[in-house]
């Protein structure tokens, strides 16, 4: 019997460089075998040198253009939320208004596991294109929300399009760039200030024109004077609804040809290469006996095929280490960055400080330039990550030492300029610190696995996330223990990035 020797992620990307360097070439089609791989992973590597070989051109622009409006419509959800839970807690009256963004992380945590499923059992190209048009519709739909129950319905559907959304762009992308454009994985973060900004800005004028005021309950605040929120919802889900029409029929993708020699589909792999090549306008052409056809795995259930899914990412003591890092990594920060943001208000002006008039004029002053300066956080990290010394892991050790030396500053602040010259600056921070692990999770994963991977982790920052509304609603703000803690994590954080198992950019 033949013996295979089998690779792991960054093993694979190691072998590519060395086809692509050695001649004969793999990507002229005069190498037909490798010695001692494996016909899915010989595969990879082809497809791999492949998509080297063509380089990068408008195919993957496109495709950056359209997973960036992922993550506006991610950032449009997460921040509607905080806009919407005060305007509809007038009307509706409910007992723990501020629990309404637990339901949308529990949504968001639930669809990026499905997703990701989704993705490894049909295909990136089908989830990818149906999870914005979901994002758009339940969004809109949230607007006609007639009391609270349904309300809450609506944005958990909301937001599992949302959530899968994010887990299937960062793996069609990372699928698609070549290996010395990856760092665009990570810059791609920085949407999200825009996503951020664009939302404060629509929401403004709603707000103070269209909603009930301060101190307004059930008995003086109709719907008919509270339409602002709805107004809200029904404009961002147009917005979402654009950019899925755009994705799917103007910036439209092939299938992933990495998922594609993952299930055996040799001939539809090869022809999404030469429409990537053809748009791409190079020469190069792939033939189909250039790839190894390989036996397909025995049918199984959709539950036992899922588990061996989930099973795969586990699979070798350096995947191993590098999954339970990963988890550790969005665990952290999925407590650590919501509990902080909701938590600290309440606790600076609880020990006295001054943050100015409260005005809307103010809030949503601050809103803009913090969003505007939180854009810049993971253009920093994508110049970061190129850094040979630094590289992934030592960016997000750096990126998380600074969260953590501003946020245990920060509750000094006693005044209006000094809370927003620190709100920037987390906000800075922040981003470059989640676009670094944001961008770095897709790369690390299995190709034949990378949406169940991606989603799987992602789906462990949204469920952690729920830990923000319950201590916003039911925690003690005169203490600051929340607060250390949260700066703790991002000590954590700096630590667990240094024993990651795999940096993308060596070669």
């Amino acid at each position: 019997m033949t013996q295979y020797t089998t690779f792991s992620p960054m093993d694979a990307e190691k072998k590519s460089e060395e086809i692509i360097t050695r001649k004969p070439s793999l990507a002229e089609g005069t190498v037909t075998s490798h010695q001692g791989a494996n016909p899915p992973d010989f595969n990879q590597l082809a497809i791999n040198n492949a998509i080297e070989t063509i380089g990068m051109g408008r195919y993957q622009w496109q495709l950056m253009v359209s997973c960036g409006f992922g993550f506006i419509a991610d950032q449009m959800l997460l921040v509607s939320i905080s806009l919407v839970m005060p305007q509809a807690s007038k009307e509706f009256g409910p007992r723990y208004g501020t629990l309404l963004s637990a339901t949308q992380y529990a949504g968001l945590g639930v669809g990026a596991v499905v997703y990701g499923l989704i993705a490894d059992f049909t295909g990136r190209r089908l989830a990818w294109q149906t999870s914005i048009f979901g994002v758009s519709v339940f969004t809109a739909i949230c607007a006609a929300s007639p009391n609270w129950a349904a309300l809450n319905v609506f944005v958990v559907l909301s937001a599992f399009f949302g959530g899968g959304n994010l887990a299937i762009d960062l793996t069609v992308l990372a699928e698609s760039l070549p290996r010395k454009w990856a760092f665009l994985l990570t810059s791609l973060a920085c949407l999200w200030g825009l996503g951020n900004a664009i939302t404060g800005l629509i929401a403004w004028p709603l707000v103070v024109n269209f909603c009930c005021p301060a101190g307004a309950t059930p008995e003086t605040c109709t719907k008919a004077n509270n339409m602002g929120w709805r107004y809200l919802y029904i404009i961002l889900g147009g917005l979402c609804l654009i950019m899925s029409v755009l994705r799917t029929f103007a910036l439209g993708m092939s299938e992933s040809p990495k998922w594609l020699v993952s299930r055996g589909e040799l001939n539809e792999a090869v022809a999404s290469i030469n429409t990537m090549s053809k748009v791409n306008k190079s020469t190069y052409v792939m033939m189909v006996d250039q790839l190894h056809p390989h036996e397909q795995e025995d049918s199984k259930s959709a539950i036992k095929k899922a588990a061996s899914m989930v099973g795969a990412l586990f699979q070798g003591s350096k995947q191993i280490r590098s999954m339970i890092c990963l988890i550790i990594l969005w665990l952290l920060i999925g407590i650590a960055y919501p509990v902080y943001t909701v938590f600290l208000p309440y606790y600076l002006e609880a020990h006295g400080a001054t943050l100015g008039d409260g005005s809307t004029y103010q809030t949503y002053r601050d809103w803009s330039i913090s969003s505007v300066v939180g854009i810049w956080g993971p253009i920093l990290s994508a110049f970061l990550v190129q850094v040979p010394f630094l590289g992934r892991r030592r960016s997000m050790t750096l990126t998380a030492c600074a969260c953590a030396a501003f946020s245990g500053a920060f509750t000094t602040v006693k005044n209006e300029s000094q809370n927003l010259a620190f709100s920037s600056m987390i906000n800075f921070w922040l981003n470059a610190l989640y676009g670094i692990i944001y961008g770095y999770t897709p790369e690390v994963m299995p190709d034949a696995y990378r949406g169940i991977g991606c989603g799987l982790t992602l789906a462990c920052g949204r469920i952690a996330s729920l830990s923000a509304p319950f201590i916003a609603t039911f925690g003690d703000v005169t203490t600051s223990v929340p607060i250390w803690v949260c700066c703790a994590f991002f000590g954590v954080i700096g630590i667990v990035s240094l024993v990651l198992p795999f940096e993308p950019g060596d070669s």
